[in-house]
């Protein structure tokens, strides 16, 4: 029987499990789905232990019940306000016995990668992911692997992205006390990108973001690895308020009207076109033209696309991007987003994420909503793959299959924060 593992995205306004098969040839096949409504977290932050406990343990028993298997660990996402990143760079001497030049080692690329890690981090903070960038060989620029080069000095330049320890305990928490283990911790952006971004995109200069309940976060990614991380306190449920505010009714129903009429690009809609208000309080029900409703979506959303754009040229630098905007996340699922975010970011190059399909009866996850967690399914399988390269070079099949079974937690959870 192939191995299970278990994504699981907690997010603001909802809490999505995937359970992924792993095939005989080495792929991966979704087998079960579940998605349960999350109340205990604001700004994708938990405020909440059992609340969010709750919610997880309600996603993770749904795709349980499609899937027909027993989940006993998980790999989850984190993101908002909490995760910050920097870049940073790192020097060793590639030398042999008589000083001179020799070939460049798999240790002494994690021995640069060491090195780019030794920078200062507050005490509440701790390193999530160290991503490679490129490396420099005796002043040789540009390289993405050093391994069998021949050289003296090896320099590397890294991408690292911090959490708050609070934030990641908390999380631990709400899943200990649910039941399961955890596998690894992720940033949800860096594993979206996985699942919704080509290989071109990713060395051309990409922007994803992720459209969340309580916040968005982008990553900005050049050359295959990223090199800037954003994350804005507005999301999609500020729009569900500014509509309940601005016409006088209930958070559940502004939140219905937005899901069946909303739109924020308001070309796209026809003058005549009503939406419904229910009464409240006795009050008698009034129809207003939709293009009212769009008009409220239209500047929150355009509000939120300006904070993000503005925060990516403050901390990247960057003058201009050839590859695309990635829309993902269940903002992405509003009509009109990708043609808002075509004005705002000046480009027609914007497309909503959509993960590619892995197989299996369940294609429920085929939405952008479903974008991190996907990625963290996909995230999963290469760490795996890693991981057995490893031990193929220090034992044989028979010791592996022997060894790294009741260790293959820890070990996902150790490369998950060095590389993704």
């Amino acid at each position: 029987m192939s191995d299970i593992i278990v994504g699981l995205d907690i997010g603001t306004s909802f809490v999505r499990a995937v359970i992924g098969e792993f095939t005989e040839n080495d792929t991966i096949q979704i087998i079960g789905v579940g998605k349960s409504v999350s109340t205990g977290l604001r700004n994708g932050a938990v405020v909440n232990i059992e609340a969010t406990m709750r919610a997880l343990k309600e996603a993770i028993e749904a795709a349980e019940m499609v899937s027909g298997y027993e989940v006993m660990s998980c790999v989850t996402g984190i993101g908002g306000l909490q995760i910050e990143s920097l870049n940073s760079k790192g020097l060793v001497a590639v030398t042999g016995k008589g000083k001179s030049s020799r070939e460049i080692t798999q240790a002494d690329v994690t021995r640069v990668i060491e090195a780019a890690k030794a920078v200062v981090i507050p005490m509440d903070r701790q390193i999530l992911h160290v991503v490679p960038q490129s490396y420099i060989v005796d002043g040789q620029r540009g390289i993405k692997n050093p391994k069998d080069m021949i050289g003296i000095r090896l320099e590397a330049e890294v991408h690292i992205i911090t959490a708050s320890v609070t934030a990641v305990q908390n999380i631990q928490r709400c899943v200990d006390r649910a039941g399961y283990k955890i596998d690894g911790v992720m940033l949800k952006t860096l594993a979206a990108t996985q699942a919704v971004m080509t290989e071109e995109e990713l060395e051309l200069g990409s922007i994803l973001i992720d459209l969340g309940g309580g916040t968005t976060d982008a990553l900005v990614l050049v050359g295959g690895a990223p090199v800037c991380t954003v994350s804005v306190p507005v999301g999609s449920s500020f729009v569900t308020n500014d509509i309940a505010v601005v016409k006088g009714i209930s958070f559940e129903t502004a939140e219905r009207i937005k899901l069946k009429s909303g739109c924020c690009w308001e070309p796209l809609i026809d003058s005549y076109e009503e939406v419904i208000i229910p009464g409240v309080g006795g009050r008698a029900p009034e129809a207003i033209s939709r293009v009212e409703i769009c008009q409220i979506i239209q500047a929150r959303m355009e509000e939120l696309f300006e904070m993000v754009r503005s925060e990516i040229v403050k901390k990247s630098n960057l003058t201009q991007l050839s590859g695309n905007v990635v829309l993902v996340g269940g903002g992405a699922l509003l009509p009109g987003v990708v043609e808002l975010a075509q004005s705002v970011f000046k480009t027609t190059s914007v497309r909503i994420g959509i993960p590619g399909n892995l197989g299996g009866i369940m294609e429920e996850y085929r939405t952008p909503e479903y974008a991190t967690v996907a990625g963290l399914i996909l995230s999963n399988l290469n760490l795996r793959r890693r991981i057995d390269i490893k031990h193929n070079n220090k034992y044989n099949e028979r010791e592996n299959t022997k060894k790294s079974g009741g260790n293959l937690g820890k070990k996902l959870s150790d490369l998950f924060k060095e590389f993704f």
